[in-house]
């Protein structure tokens, strides 16, 4: 199991200025592997990969109840668990 905490990170003035919308993000981060990854929530629903190295390391599956994700290990996926720690951040 990795270590990898969720932030969904809400605000950002600068494109509420252009865009009238409070962006939000889902923000992974891992101390483990000393990486973050940031991605424009979608929708409620959202899935998608993170790569370490340009090699997918784990699918993630978003939704209102949580964060599931996937270990992969040479295309196959070796590990299933849930996001454990899930912060929600303001920004200006």
């Amino acid at each position: 199991m990795q270590d990898i905490i969720l932030t969904i990170q809400s605000g950002g003035m600068l494109e509420f200025e252009k865009t009238g919308i409070y962006p939000e993000y889902l923000l992974f981060h891992s101390l483990q592997l000393r990486r973050t990854w940031r991605f424009k929530q979608l929708g409620e629903i959202q899935n998608g990969v993170l790569k370490v190295n340009g090699q997918i390391a784990f699918h993630y599956f978003y939704d209102e109840s949580g964060c599931k994700m996937q270990t992969v290990t040479d295309g196959v996926v070796i590990d299933e668990w849930e996001v454990a720690g899930i912060k929600m951040q303001m920004r200006d």
